[in-house]
C-alpha cells in the first residue's frame, strides 16, 4: 500500500476519517457556547424590530386621526360617542362606539391597533389607549361635541395615543416599573388615564412601557416617539409614597 507523509490510510478503510466521540462533544460544546452568546443578540434584534413596528403603528394611527379630523371639521376623534357600534366592532359595547371603531375606516388594517409586544391571552386586542385629557370626556353625545385641533395649545407636546394596557388591580397603585399587564382582558385596552383623571384611582387603564421601560406615543401634531413614562409625563399622583 502506498502512503506518504501527509496521508495515512489503514487497510480496509476509506479515505475519510470519522470524528471521534470526544471531538463531537467538543464541537457540540462550542456550538452551544456560540448559541448562548448569540441568543441575547437575537432577542435584542427581535425586540427592537417589534418596537419599530409598534412605533409605525402609532404613527399610522396619528395619520388616520389627521384624515378623520379633515373630514369632521378639524375635530379630534372622541374617546367614545353615544351610539351602538357596528357589527364586528373592535371594541364591542352595547350603546357606545369607541375611537378605534371611529378611526377604523381611515386605518385600513386592524393589525395597526395591536402592539406586537402586548400580552393578551386571546392573542389579539387593542394595544393603544387614547389620552382622555385630549378627548375632552370619556363619552360624548355625538361627534359634534368633540374637541377641535385648534384648542390644543401645544400639539407637538400633547400625547394622543400611546402604548396602554389594563394593569392588574394588585399592581395599579405601585410605581410604573412594577405595573403588570392584565393578560386576561381579551379585548386589550383603548383608554389612557392620567393621574389628573377622576378615573385614575378606579380604572386600571395605564400607560404601558412595553419596550424595555419605554412606550411609543403619537402626538396631536402627527409625529410619534419612543419615550420613557417620565418623559411622557405619566406617573403616580403627587404625594404617593
Amino acid at each position: 500500500m502506498i502512503t506518504d507523509r501527509f496521508t495515512k490510510v489503514r487497510e480496509g478503510q476509506g479515505g475519510t476519517r470519522a470524528f471521534t466521540l470526544i471531538e463531537l462533544l467538543v464541537i457540540f460544546a462550542l456550538m452551544a457556547m456560540m448559541l448562548s452568546m448569540m441568543g441575547p443578540a437575537f432577542v435584542k434584534v427581535r425586540d427592537k424590530a417589534r418596537e419599530l413596528q409598534c412605533l409605525n403603528n402609532v404613527r399610522n394611527l396619528a395619520v388616520a386621526h389627521i384624515l378623520y379630523a379633515a373630514d369632521h371639521g378639524d375635530q379630534l376623534v372622541p374617546h367614545a360617542v353615544w351610539r351602538p357600534p357596528h357589527n364586528g366592532a373592535l371594541v364591542p359595547a352595547v350603546n357606545m362606539t369607541f375611537w378605534p371603531d371611529l378611526l377604523q375606516p381611515y386605518v385600513g388594517d386592524d393589525r395597526l391597533f395591536v402592539c406586537p409586544c402586548m400580552h393578551c391571552d386571546s392573542g389579539r386586542g387593542i394595544g393603544y389607549g387614547m389620552n382622555l385629557q385630549v378627548s375632552g370626556a370619556f363619552l360624548v353625545q355625538s361627534e359634534t361635541y368633540a374637541v377641535h385641533s385648534m384648542e390644543i395649545q401645544r400639539p407637538a407636546q400633547t400625547v394622543l395615543f400611546a402604548d396602554a394596557a389594563f394593569v392588574t388591580r394588585t399592581t395599579m397603585t405601585r410605581p410604573i416599573h412594577e405595573w403588570q399587564e392584565d393578560a386576561t382582558r381579551p379585548r386589550g385596552c383603548w383608554t389612557l388615564c392620567t393621574p389628573s383623571d377622576l378615573l385614575w384611582h378606579f380604572a386600571p387603564a395605564r400607560l404601558m412601557p412595553r419596550h424595555h421601560g419605554r412606550a411609543n406615543a403619537a402626538f396631536v401634531d402627527g409625529h410619534a416617539e419612543t419615550l420613557t413614562p417620565v418623559q411622557l409625563g405619566y406617573g403616580l399622583p403627587l404625594g404617593h409614597p
